[in-house]
């Protein structure tokens, strides 16, 4: 095709056509018809959890459905069920400070935009989950990284985040339980996070979506939403009810009253001006959360199968450096003979046909010889898949 007459692509992200190595050969077997074990698998609707499927379908079903009554913070009905969610939790919170979006990208997306001139900064986890990296390209700004500690249990490394900021430094992203490190913000980090936050004027954008699933009580649960100081959570259906296809997720604003007065009104700009949200989920929400136990019972029994099968593992591989997560659906597993994580993961998937992430994904060293695996797989697939990385050892 000759391109001398046609547009020229933006410059927000490096595009590189054709896939890497490792999916290249994913995607042959997928032609081939050829089987094999997908330890980085995620999505929680292929795993084999049992859904209350009738009731999911008729809480879809409402006559207002088909009606269009937009709301840019979202249905109150909606909004007043996720504050039920929250009370459960502990935590009273007011729905006017609530805003549905359709996914947690598209939130993430609409506080870049609310927060952030073009050129601007935002600081990411690192290691952590990719998705914030490409969501700051497409939205304009530039992006750097803070270390988590893996000597301190992965809590942030204040020295470290102390020296990336900068002027243009506008938000900082933390994930608690993170993504894939599985650690959870201490109430003793939070304090310092509140000082960098009021001394050098940056928002906190938590995303809190594993927050349900926790391996072990967390006593000190800190209060994210009653703040002197600009926070923003992030959460969503997608994990609460392993639902990532209904498309729902929220914002809750907090800060001091009158910078939180302007910044819902801005931030209601900006959604009114996309509108995203489907109104049949909203309408759905009340009835799904009653739901949320009968299904996060199953993720939760499926996560603990998993981390004793992994736990033994481990046991019989002393070379595997491996720390039991305290919450989320990921597990690191770190050796030398992981080096390059690349080509290790190519060679499993070739020899042994099984997938992993390699920790270079989620921003992991180089040299840390890392990869990712999900928790939520069928047991005894993850455990075939446990034993074919052990056979290719």
């Amino acid at each position: 095709m000759d391109q001398e007459n046609t547009p020229r692509f933006s410059d927000r992200f490096e595009f590189i056509s054709g896939e890497n190595d490792l999916y290249s050969l994913l995607e042959s077997f997928k032609k081939s018809g050829e089987d094999w074990i997908d330890l980085t698998i995620s999505n929680p609707t292929k795993v084999g959890l049992v859904y209350p499927r009738e009731a999911i379908l008729h809480s879809l079903e409402k006559q207002e459905s088909i009606e269009y009554d937009p709301n840019p913070k979202g249905t109150p009905n909606a909004r007043k069920s996720i504050t039920g969610y929250y009370k459960e939790k502990g935590h009273n919170i007011s729905e006017e400070d609530l805003f549905l979006t359709s996914s947690s990208s598209e939130a993430y997306s609409y506080l870049i935009k609310l927060l952030c001139n073009p050129g601007e900064e935002v600081l990411i986890p690192s290691p952590g989950y990719p998705l914030f990296e490409f969501l700051s390209l497409l939205d304009g700004v530039e992006f750097n990284s803070y270390k988590l500690d893996q000597k301190e249990n992965w809590k942030i490394d204040f020295e470290d985040l102390n020296s990336k900021i900068t002027t243009k430094t506008k938000i900082l992203f933390l994930v608690s339980p993170n993504n894939p490190t599985g650690n959870s913000l201490t109430s003793e980090e939070f304090e310092k996070l509140k000082a960098i936050s009021k001394t050098k004027k940056i928002a906190l954008v938590l995303d809190e979506v594993f927050s349900d699933y926790l391996h072990e009580k967390n006593p000190n649960q800190i209060d994210f939403f009653h703040t002197d100081f600009p926070v923003f959570v992030v959460n969503g259906v997608s994990k609460i009810l392993a639902l990532p296809q209904m498309k729902l997720s929220w914002i809750h604003v907090g800060g001091p009253t009158n910078w939180k007065k302007e910044c819902k009104e801005r931030l209601e700009i900006i959604a009114d001006t996309y509108l995203s949200v489907g109104t049949p989920i909203q309408l759905a929400l009340p009835e799904l959360f009653q739901w949320r136990n009968m299904i996060q019972s199953q993720v939760l029994r499926r996560i603990s199968r998993n981390l004793q099968v992994l736990e033994s593992f481990h046991s019989s591989h002393p070379g595997i450096v491996y720390t039991s997560p305290q919450g989320g659906w990921y597990a690191v597993l770190q050796s030398k003979s992981f080096l390059n994580d690349e080509e290790f993961s190519y060679r499993l998937l070739e020899k042994e046909k099984v997938l992993v992430h390699p920790g270079s994904m989620f921003g992991f060293e180089e040299d840390s010889g890392s990869i990712v695996i999900s928790l939520i797989y069928e047991t005894e697939l993850f455990q075939s898949g446990l034993e074919r990385i052990s056979t290719l050892l």
